[in-house]
């Protein structure tokens, strides 16, 4: 099966393939897509078991890669600059040590090939708190979801997968449980002691967020000998959003446009 995607901007110029983190979608892209549509062919993908994109029963690093690789196969791109974030950049690292030939450029976004453990445990609780069959509104959901997480921005990234139904009933348009087994896999390194990627690498990493510390930069110059860091002080876990243009010039420099 074929993830959901969006295209934009002119074939004909170099494709950048943006790859969300957990329980986001690619809506999380759409910001910073359109402006770096100006420069490039960006298509923006839903992975498996989030957004529009299909549903499956299994959800590891491999399939993940095994996904994006159909879509470049569908798209006719032999090699693609890969732009990850969180669980979407851990993907990106394993595609580009497991297919080196399909990636012209890696782009990082505020992770590091290490374990994540106990990082969600938080959200699928609240999450779970919901019972979508007698809720009546957004608002509704927020209020249980108040409970048990303070940030309002994350709460209101959480409930953007919340669907209502031709029937009136909400739904969850991720696939939760499976996510939710898949949780423990996916907060695993996604490489192994000897992948490694020779080509172009860039890390671009939020200071506030501490997904990235300096003790994981050995690790990931082992990894990818050829990478570049950028830390954003004032930027947090998304610097793709919340420092759009910013982000787009920095994307525009490092490809050398």
């Amino acid at each position: 099966m074929l993830l959901n995607y969006v295209e934009s901007g002119d074939s004909n110029k170099p494709a950048i393939i943006t790859l969300h983190g957990l329980l986001g979608s690619l809506r999380n892209w759409s910001s910073a897509a359109r402006a770096m549509s100006e420069h490039f062919r960006v298509i923006s993908a839903d992975a498996r078991n989030h957004g529009s994109s299909f549903h499956a029963a299994s959800h590891t690093f491999d399939d993940m890669v095994d996904d994006v690789l159909d879509l470049m196969d569908h798209l006719g791109l032999d090699s693609a600059h890969l732009m990850g974030h969180s669980m979407g950049g851990k993907a990106a690292m394993r595609l580009a040590c497991r297919y080196p030939e399909r990636v012209n450029h890696l782009s990082v976004i505020d992770t590091a090939p290490k374990d994540y453990p106990n990082l969600h445990e938080a959200e699928f609780e609240a999450m779970n708190a919901l019972d979508l069959s007698k809720l009546q509104s957004r608002n509704e959901a927020d209020a249980v979801l108040e409970e048990y997480l303070e940030d309002w921005a994350f709460r209101q990234f959480l409930i953007s997968n919340i669907v209502r139904g031709d029937d009136g009933v909400f739904t969850w348009q991720i696939n939760l449980p499976v996510i939710e087994e898949y949780v423990p896999v996916l907060s695993e390194n996604a490489l192994e002691l000897d992948d490694s990627f020779e080509g172009p690498v860039h890390f671009l990493i939020g200071g506030k967020s501490h997904y990235v510390e300096e003790t994981d930069v050995t690790d990931i110059r082992f990894h990818f000998p050829k990478v570049s860091f950028d830390l954003w002080e004032d930027s947090g876990h998304n610097p793709h959003f919340e420092h759009r243009n910013r982000f787009v010039e920095w994307v525009k420099r490092k490809l050398k446009v």
